[in-house]
């Protein structure tokens, strides 16, 4: 998820007398930290409605590097930690696990995020009325049905509470790059015009 936006700090800065040029590599920094600022904030507004209640780490997702007038390029990205699990929902693809299977919750009961609970697979699969299973070709951790005793019923169909997968299938949804890309754009000029003014008025000498 590497974004780029290229400016072409020439045609910006065309027709600019010798004073306001001199001021334009600060201006151009200021700017391009500007626009990516902008950039994570739209990425970070939107993400509860790209995902269903994403917890406080994944809404803390993307960050920026500012931008300097002697390294005219500011970086908008996501940190390393959120990449792992947000990289895929950007691309679409498919998952596979890295140990024996990946855990997916099903009715197990969930957390204000929606994801199972630390320690929520463990507590669920010691407990007397589940087992850890394959039933009707899914694998997971199973709740028994109780049959009523002398009722003379069968016991029904075990409900899944954690589903064992070995493949999960993602279709792109993040829309990272495309954001990015969409506001640096609609930021960039207006932002030089307003540091490059701003510069000129504080400039020494």
């Amino acid at each position: 998820m590497n974004p780029v936006v290229r400016i072409d700090m020439r045609s910006m800065t065309r027709g600019l007398d010798d004073v306001a040029r001199k001021q334009a590599p600060y201006a151009m920094a200021r700017a391009l930290t500007d626009s990516a600022q902008a950039a994570r904030v739209a990425v970070s507004r939107d993400l509860p409605r790209v995902f269903e209640k994403p917890t406080p780490f994944t809404r803390n997702a993307v960050t920026i590097k500012a931008a300097r007038k002697t390294d005219l390029t500011a970086r908008v990205f996501v940190k390393t930690k959120q990449a792992e699990y947000l990289a895929i929902q950007e691309t679409g693809g498919t998952r596979t696990p890295r140990k024996r299977a990946l855990v997916l919750p099903a009715a197990i009961q969930r957390d204000q995020y929606g994801n199972i609970p630390r320690g929520g697979v463990r507590r669920v699969s010691n407990r007397k009325d589940t087992f850890s299973g394959v039933v009707g070709g899914v694998g997971g951790i199973w709740q028994r049905r109780p049959v009523p005793k002398g009722s003379g019923e069968k016991a029904g169909r075990p409900r899944l509470l954690v589903a064992f997968k070995q493949v999960a299938k993602y279709r792109p949804r993040f829309g990272f790059q495309r954001k990015v890309v969409r506001t640096a754009q609609a930021v960039m000029v207006p932002a030089f015009r307003q540091r490059l003014a701003e510069a000129m008025r504080t400039r020494r000498g």
